[in-house]
């Protein structure tokens, strides 16, 4: 009886590091690129929510926005597993939302 409480503890306790596995991406990040682009990252039910918005585009047009869930501590990914944000050793974000990858760093 022991035994099963114990794996049961541990199970509950395993499952639940998983929550803030994405929590360092939360927040507002700047690229350094000739065209300034924002990346605003949410917590939503079931992952998080990414804006990429390219700060010059006034109507929209170039905005990117999807849902992401975290694989790990460093790696948000589309559904099907695709990467999408990446966070870095050094505490900055690559992108791989666009055609291009872009690197950002946090301002909040």
């Amino acid at each position: 009886m022991k035994k099963i409480i114990f794996a049961l503890l541990a199970c509950a306790a395993l499952a639940g590091c998983n929550k803030d596995e994405g929590a360092a991406f939360v927040g507002v990040w700047k690229n350094s690129d000739k065209l300034s682009e924002t990346l605003t990252v949410t917590k939503i039910d079931g992952g998080y929510r990414a804006l990429s918005q390219i700060d010059k585009d006034t109507k929209g047009y170039m905005k990117v926005e999807t849902v992401l869930v975290a694989e790990s501590k460093q790696l948000l990914v589309k559904d099907g597993g695709k990467r999408a944000l990446e966070l870095a050793s050094d505490g900055t974000v690559t992108s791989f939302l666009r055609n291009k990858e872009d690197t950002f760093t946090k301002v909040n």
